[in-house]
């Protein structure tokens, strides 16, 4: 857990760095929650969750932290976090979520919606460089347990995809270490149900599946 810890000490020291570099970032971030009426807290965001872990079991991934994430500073925390909260429980995958399950990012860059990312047009670097820090977190967090890794919303992990710079420090990183792939899986996002249909179709057409089967049969053909 030592290794586990400086990496995510590191995390939020970078992410502290990116805050304080370019009042222009979070000038521009400000402006685009005004147009949708909230005010914003933090542009580049953190999970302070991440500092309860004491016994990683899964890395989960989302896209990027919305409007209730970047106020409260905590990744998944919306309607599709508490999808996913109760998902892990019921399930009996996990006693204690924010103790055992590292919830990341895609990248650490807030906006309401996902797609508003296209419209930070002055800092392509910087949304670039944050995918594949996140990328990077994951992987070496992956590294240092042996727990698995859920990255959830696929529809952007293609090569000219939003998160196409994610996706491919991925393959980089699964190409030097292959045996990687196999605690790695990938699924619908937790919103809007999507991940529960998916699960559900497998679970359906194998009903002899034990929950942690069907979730390996259910996971997406990405890498």
């Amino acid at each position: 857990m030592n290794k586990i810890r400086d990496l995510v000490r590191n995390f939020q020291n970078h992410v502290s760095k990116v805050n304080s570099e370019d009042p222009q970032f979070f000038e521009s971030v400000a402006k685009l929650c005004e147009s949708y009426g909230y005010p914003l807290s933090n542009a580049a965001v953190f999970n302070k969750n991440l500092l309860k872990i004491k016994d990683l079991k899964y890395i989960l991934v989302a896209d990027n932290p919305g409007m209730t994430e970047q106020a409260q500073e905590c990744y998944l925390v919306g309607k599709a976090g508490k999808t996913a909260r109760n998902f892990f429980a019921n399930s009996g995958l996990v006693s204690n979520f924010d103790e055992e399950v590292a919830v990341l990012n895609k990248t650490f860059i807030h906006t309401k919606s996902t797609t508003d990312l296209k419209k930070l047009k002055n800092f392509k670097k910087l949304f670039l460089d944050s995918q594949v820090f996140m990328a990077n977190l994951a992987v070496d967090m992956l590294e240092a347990s042996d727990c698995e890794l859920w990255i959830t919303g696929c529809s952007e992990l293609t090569e000219k995809g939003l998160f196409a710079a994610y996706l491919e420090t991925f393959k980089e990183r699964c190409a030097k270490n292959p045996k990687l792939k196999e605690r790695i899986f990938f699924y619908p996002h937790f919103s809007f149900g999507n991940f529960s249909k998916n699960l559900n179709s497998v679970r359906a057409a194998h009903p002899e599946m034990g929950i942690r089967e069907a979730l390996k049969a259910a996971t997406l053909n990405i890498l």
